[in-house]
């Protein structure tokens, strides 16, 4: 049995892009994990797509041996955490693994929403938070001012606070100390009869089956131990344990207060879930807490371009829903774009980099129907989601914010202002999906930050908008809208649609359907074009090479559409609808 006052479970925890990554990489520096300048930049950040777009997109953890004597070293255990409100999710699976939270703040930007959001939930969990302000080697840093405010918020002393710049490394070292110092080890104290370990993330192995991250609470792991899963009763022999350095590292044993990994040779992915608790098969222990199971609240169609990737499709939203339990998905079938799956994200973010994985690590060439909100249905109508928004602004943008917030359905909850305004206002999702995020951004010159959380369903006039092209209904492009919306959101299909689709061999109506009325309509004239004319003139017997060219051109061309009855909608059309606003 090790120690338990030698291990430290901790976690970092900030807004997008304050720097969670970097501060990660030199902490495995000091530690002596990796070497400075041997390694890439932002190391527990691996997945291509969350470097390119600068945000922190999966968890990861590390474990990191620190010598702190000549006779004494400790075990530090860090999970990296997203940033971005979509992600949120992460962090909740992280912190039931922790004891303690380091809360980093950008000294340019101060504190932000997903700054408040996630020290809440580090609060609800009575985690130890040491707060940090970062970047402070920067030009526009004003770590007085981001002291100030952190200090209204948490109600602590200035002297709790930590400066430091991730980037060069200046306060880093007694931030380490102060890890050390200040993070409890785990509890010690429970005396329970048998194996307890949380499985706070999974992924899939073609050679080894499920791997899966825990935090074990009692007992201990480790080859060969039957284990069985509480959610899913689903029973296995263990086929490996080791440690992540940040590797995997086997080991023989992984015991209480530790994190590490188990190698669990299930193939089914389904079987092993993401907050499920391991238990030995005489175990007494009670079934932990974990954190609470996320819904998705956005929804697109997604078919792959070519029929035959459909197994390809499912397999490959199989393998991310091991990595991602928050997403959704079954089989749809589609008059117009053949069989696909109706997927469910947790918000438009999330929906882009699904995308975007599906197609670069599965090599998929997809299309994905615009994103709608969930509506549910009883005897008296339809009930919209509706949740609850921070907004955190520079005081002298308050006024255009709240402005902007009086054209998307919202209510006003709250204001402080202190520091910096913080609104609250309520909303239902469908709005807060639209454009309304770029549109803060620019009303705010990009200093408005945003995080919100789900509140409950309300009652809303609303019906089915459906597309109508030569009077055929086009499901991929209906949805359901509220009332006030209706006339709005037709024009504004209409007319895109009329932009996006090529004109043909014969005229394309378009029209917007709601409650039984055409409320929107509009037309793509007839056009035909002979590919073999140029500058008025037909090529003649001598160019077959530029006939062939030209031939080959268009039918490339057609093979990137998408057929609609007899109308023609380019791929295009739907990515370009797809990231609307």
């Amino acid at each position: 049995m090790k120690e338990f006052t030698k291990i430290r479970n901790f976690a970092i925890i900030a807004h997008v892009d304050h720097g969670k990554s970097t501060l990660a990489d030199r902490l495995l520096e000091l530690t002596g994990v990796v070497k400075p300048g041997h390694h890439a930049e932002q190391l527990l950040d691996r997945n291509p797509i969350s470097r390119e777009r600068g945000i922190t997109i999966k968890l990861a953890p590390v474990r990191m041996e620190y010598r702190i004597s000549n006779l004494e070293s400790l075990i530090l255990n860090l999970i990296d955490t997203p940033g971005h409100v979509d992600f949120s999710y992460e962090v909740d699976r992280t912190l039931a693994c922790v004891e303690g939270v380091i809360l980093l703040v950008d000294a340019t930007q101060g504190v932000q929403a997903q700054t408040i959001s996630n020290a809440y939930k580090a609060l609800a969990k009575n985690l130890t938070i040491i707060p940090a302000i970062n970047k402070i080697d920067l030009a526009g840093a004003d770590p007085e001012k981001t002291s100030g405010e952190l200090v209204d918020f948490l109600g602590i002393n200035k002297s709790e606070i930590f400066k430091i710049s991730a980037k060069t490394g200046a306060g880093v070292s007694t931030l380490l100390n102060t890890i050390i110092k200040k993070i409890p080890p785990p509890n010690s104290s429970l005396q329970i009869t048998g194996v307890q370990a949380l499985i706070f993330d999974s992924y899939y192995d073609s050679h080894r089956g499920v791997i899966a991250f825990v935090r074990v609470f009692s007992g201990s792991l480790k080859k060969q131990t039957k284990i069985r899963l509480s959610a899913t009763s689903e029973s296995f022999e263990i086929k490996e344990v080791g440690y992540f350095v940040p590797e995997l590292s086997p080991t023989e044993e992984i015991f209480p207060g530790e994190i590490g990994y188990v190698v669990t040779n299930l193939k089914d992915i389904r079987q092993v879930r993401v907050g499920d608790t391991m238990l030995d098969q005489a175990s007494r222990a009670f079934v932990l807490s974990g954190y609470k199971k996320v819904h998705s609240m956005v929804y697109a169609s997604v078919f792959p371009t070519d029929t035959n990737d459909y197994l390809n499709l499912k397999k490959a939203l199989e393998k991310l829903y091991l990595n991602d339990s928050s997403l959704e998905f079954q089989g749809i079938h589609s008059q117009a774009l053949g069989a696909g799956f109706r997927v469910g994200f947790l918000g438009l973010l999330h929906a882009d980099v699904v995308r975007e994985r599906l197609e670069r690590e599965f090599g998929l060439d997809l299309v994905l129907t615009p994103p709608q909100v969930d509506y549910e249905q009883d005897e008296s109508g339809f009930k919209e989601p509706y949740i609850k928004i921070f907004i955190i602004t520079p005081q002298k943008y308050s006024g255009p914010v709240m402005q902007l917030l009086e054209h998307y359905r919202s209510r006003f909850v709250t204001m402080d202002n202190k520091n910096q305004i913080t609104l609250t206002y309520e909303m239902p999702l469908s709005e807060m999906i639209s454009d309304f995020f770029d549109r803060l951004k620019s009303v705010s010159s990009g200093y408005a930050s945003l995080d919100w959380e789900v509140l409950r369903y309300e009652h809303v006039l609303a019906d089915k908008l459906t597309l109508l092209l030569n009077d055929e209904p086009v499901e991929e492009f209906s949805e359901i809208v509220v009332e006030e919306r209706a006339y709005e959101k037709a024009q504004q299909l209409v007319s895109k649609l009329k932009e996006f689709i090529p004109r043909q061999q014969y005229e394309v109506k378009i029209q917007a359907k709601y409650k039984g009325k055409i409320i929107a309509s509009s037309r793509v004239a007839p056009f035909r074009k002979d590919v073999l004319v140029k500058s008025g003139k037909v090529l003649g017997s001598g160019d077959v090479g530029r006939k062939k060219k030209l031939l080959e051109r268009q039918k490339e061309g057609k093979k990137r559409m998408k057929m609609i009855g007899k109308v023609e909608i380019p791929k295009e059309a739907f990515v370009r609808l797809f990231k609307r606003g």
